[in-house]
């Protein structure tokens, strides 16, 4: 009997040293997480003219370099054909990037009418006058803050690691592409395995195109849409069961629930007031609420103290995860509003999204040519 009793305390024992050389790891890691967040808004260019010999007529090296610079401008993008079909996802070709131009002298001769839109200097005022051929202001203007922004989360429940997601935003050639990617670590997933990526690609200002690949225990989905925000119509398709179907909404604000996140963060919120998203989500559009809680100072993973603002979407379809309850984000309260932790539920219980990496890439600063006097 003493035997026995002896092999199943060294039997305990076993366990509890295992499961604690598997955690202490976690936790170490944790406290050496690293944050670089970034601003809100880009800077705006510097345009500057270099005044010092404005009286003297341009040289012909000049001349024949301003001409090679107006040949070399793009022309301003086509007007959207009208005809009733929108675009496929592979047919939308972002429109070619503008190239910078010099400042340069000015001439005796007076001046020709520009062949192209030109870019108004810093503090000009702007008109409601839209330019043929040119992307409206929508609410997808100013969505990134940054050319690149990559958030990094750990994934527990009730302490216990089961996965990590990544948040990544990127904007090149005249698209912002934004990817969740969420999986559960390899332990989890012989209970219940999770894989989710979410794509929404902002074309243009013209076109949302997003793509939700969910794979979260027993569930699997496929599936996309396609906004056309100037006709203020939604193409939806299942993959998995050959399904699809076109709606209109009424208003060009529409977002997915991916996008509606990097919104808000360029928001000016306030405690007590409600923000309203525009969401097609689930073969469906609505307004979704989003209440702003309180103001919370919470402690990051790598003892980090942040101010916070606490927020609440009072969505009903399912959103980013399948989700069984309400879903709380914890927003930095300052001008970046980082995405800081989550919480939700699902089918395994209350889930807890903790930020535990964040890079970005800023904007390279406009180079100010020295004014010689």
């Amino acid at each position: 009997m003493k035997k026995h009793l002896n092999k199943t305390s060294l039997l305990v024992i076993c366990l509890v040293v295992s499961v604690l050389a598997h955690l202490l790891p976690f936790y170490a890691l944790r406290l050496f997480a690293t944050y670089n967040f970034a601003g809100p808004v880009t800077t705006p260019r510097i345009v500057s003219v270099d005044l010092s010999q404005s009286t003297e007529p341009a040289t012909e090296e000049e001349k024949e370099e301003q001409e090679e610079q107006s040949e070399e401008s793009p022309a301003p993008a086509p007007v959207e054909k009208e005809d009733d079909e929108t675009p496929e996802p592979e047919t939308i070709q972002p429109p070619p990037k503008a190239t910078e131009t010099k400042a340069v002298k000015s001439v005796s001769e007076p001046p020709k009418a520009p062949t192209t839109a030109t870019v108004p200097p810093v503090g000009a005022v702007k008109t409601n006058k839209e330019i043929p051929g040119t992307p409206t202001t929508t609410i997808l203007n100013g969505l990134l803050p940054t050319n690149y922004e990559k958030l990094t989360y750990q994934l527990s429940i009730y302490g216990l690691p089961i996965g990590d997601a990544e948040m990544e935003a990127k904007r090149e050639a005249g698209e912002t592409t934004l990817t969740l990617r969420v999986k559960s670590n390899a332990t989890i997933s012989n209970v219940f395995p999770v894989d989710n990526t979410i794509v929404a690609r902002h074309i243009d200002n013209r076109f949302i195109l997003a793509t939700i690949r969910q794979h979260e225990g027993a569930y699997v989905s496929d599936e996309g849409f396609t906004v056309n925000l100037k006709r203020k119509r939604v193409i939806w398709f299942d993959n998995l069961r050959g399904r699809s179907k076109m709606t209109t909404v009424p208003t060009d604000e529409v977002i997915d629930t991916l996008s509606g996140i990097y919104y808000l963060r360029n928001r000016q919120l306030q405690v007590g007031k409600t923000e309203t998203l525009q969401i097609f989500d689930s073969e469906v559009f609505a307004e979704v609420p989003v209440e702003i809680l309180r103001r919370e100072k919470i402690r990051l993973p790598n003892y980090t103290e942040v101010d916070t603002l606490v927020i609440r979407p009072l969505q009903k379809t399912a959103g980013i995860f399948r989700r069984t309850g309400d879903i709380l984000i914890w927003l930095t309260d300052d001008a970046n509003k980082v995405p800081v932790k989550i919480v939700t539920s699902i089918a395994l219980g209350t889930v807890t999204a903790d930020l535990i990496s964040s890079e970005v890439k800023l904007p390279e600063p406009p180079v100010v040519p020295v004014v010689k006097k």
